[in-house]
């Protein structure tokens, strides 16, 4: 009798501390809807052109950020050496993609869900490799002595935030689009 009056006594400490959910859903869509705020709020600059916006997300010259777009990173990141390098390029293509993840439509179609889902995927990775590399430019800059560890440490914290900012659109996508990749 002792044990089964310890085992509610303490069954009802652990659902006082804890609490008692009827389901999970809840907090799901409250976990969406915070990440969609958040992705939405690094979207607020008046810098982003109003003709990027995408009216549908089936026009594949509107949706994939332009290949010289990308392509011109390349040659900035000769420049490595400079005492000021300059992020605005990958903040802009950034906020292109978080914008275009914030306006894109779901639909019925679970595969047209999916081509939607991965075309803005396939955006947002390439944006993704484009900083892993300039990161491991900067780190070789480093390591060759070319870099302060001041400026390699300061741009080290730069290209996080980026890549932050760019998680946060990744992660709206897979709630908009309820596919985890």
């Amino acid at each position: 009798m002792k044990k089964l009056l310890v085992l509610l006594l303490s069954l009802t400490l652990i659902f006082a501390f804890t609490g008692c959910t009827s389901s999970n859903n809840e907090s799901a869509e409250d976990t969406e809807t915070k990440t969609q705020e958040i992705a939405t709020t690094n979207t607020d600059d008046d810098d982003v052109d109003d003709d990027d916006d995408l009216d549908d997300i089936h026009d594949d010259d509107d949706d994939d950020l332009d290949d010289d777009e990308i392509n011109s990173k390349d040659t900035k990141t000769n420049n490595v050496k400079d005492d000021d390098y300059d992020f605005s390029s990958y903040e802009k293509d950034i906020r292109k993609i978080t914008k275009r993840v914030n306006n894109a439509k779901t639909s019925t179609s679970a595969s047209e869900n999916h081509k939607r889902f991965y075309t803005l995927k396939k955006q947002v990775d390439a944006v993704d490799d484009k900083l892993d590399k300039l990161e491991d430019e900067f780190e070789y800059a480093y390591q060759m002595k070319e870099l302060s560890f001041e400026t390699y440490k300061t741009r080290e914290r730069a290209i996080e935030k980026l890549e932050d900012k760019l998680e946060l659109a990744e992660d709206a996508l897979e709630n908009k689009y309820g596919i985890d990749d």
